[in-house]
């Protein structure tokens, strides 16, 4: 009966805000309005964005709390997931989540600056098929510094240094990372949609 805003899958609560500024920032670039006037336009103009907060403000989560995230977005029916998130650490629930979803699901690459054929960051390294993973690129179009990479894990490159952005609150504010990448190549998924709505995921994928 709680379910407006869409789901704090951390807090087990119908109350998913911001209180880290990570989220707006993405959400930003996927899908903030255009020809208004005001502050930034995301890659959409106009989107429908589902909030799904699987860490606390602090920046912690758990494995349970972000297969509840996902399972949250499979059965709201999202057709894509923007995971600006990510680590070391492997779960096989987090995968078999991934897997279960009939989403596609966008993914950081991480922001250590190695090679993820060699060293896997997560949930990226997961590799399962109905995901893209992705790494950050400059104003000159080369690999940002941070960004990790890989010939065979890393699948795609889009702007992720000094992106201009939302903050809580109704500000803006300029933030780097892989994880201002993925929500530049979710918006593209998202627009490809737009205009393939009967698309599939490998469709999708291999589009993009």
């Amino acid at each position: 009966i709680d379910d407006v805003h869409g789901f704090d899958a951390n807090g087990k609560n119908g109350n998913p805000y911001d209180g880290n500024g990570h989220g707006s920032h993405v959400a930003g670039t996927i899908g903030a309005v255009g020809n208004n006037g005001l502050g930034v336009v995301g890659v959409n103009q106009v989107a429908q964005i589902m909030a799904v907060k699987i860490f606390d403000d602090a920046g912690s989560t758990n494995s349970a709390a972000i297969v509840r995230g996902i399972e949250y977005a499979t059965k709201m029916g999202a057709r894509i997931t923007s995971n600006s998130w990510g680590g070391l650490s492997a779960s096989q629930a987090v995968k078999q989540a991934f897997e279960a979803s009939p989403a596609l699901h966008i993914m950081s690459a991480g922001n250590s600056g190695w090679d993820n054929d060699k060293r896997a960051h997560y949930p990226s390294g997961y590799r399962v098929s109905n995901s893209i993973a992705v790494a950050a690129s400059d104003r000159d179009d080369k690999k940002a510094s941070f960004s990790n990479y890989g010939l065979t894990t890393v699948d795609i490159a889009a702007p992720g240094k000094e992106i201009y952005s939302l903050e809580p609150g109704g500000g803006y504010t300029t933030k780097s990372g892989t994880s201002m990448a993925t929500p530049h190549v979710t918006g593209a998924v998202a627009l490809y949609l737009s205009n393939h709505p009967s698309a599939s995921v490998a469709e999708v994928k291999a589009a993009i």
